[in-house]
């Protein structure tokens, strides 16, 4: 997966945590946000056919869509930076 794709799901799963911490009561709205936002991401990698990253984040969107929130996604710092 490319850098600034797993940086993205990092993000979203820091702010999920964070959300989760100042306003637990908004579980369904947060985890919403979430799933939402990893669908959009997915969305803009197959609008730009990076097959890699599809398949990459198809486990945790699943995880996800499961019920599960995911870890956060290693980064290789040698992982492309571009889209």
């Amino acid at each position: 997966m490319k850098r600034c794709y797993a940086e993205q799901v990092n993000e979203m799963l820091q702010d999920y945590h964070f959300n989760m911490e100042n306003n637990p009561q908004g579980h369904e709205s947060h985890y919403g946000v979430l799933a939402s936002g990893l669908q959009h991401l997915y969305g803009a990698a197959f609008c730009l056919r990076d097959n890699e990253t599809i398949n990459d984040l198809l486990p945790t969107i699943s995880a996800v869509m499961g019920g599960v929130v995911p870890l956060p996604l290693a980064i290789d710092h040698s992982q492309q930076e571009a889209l």
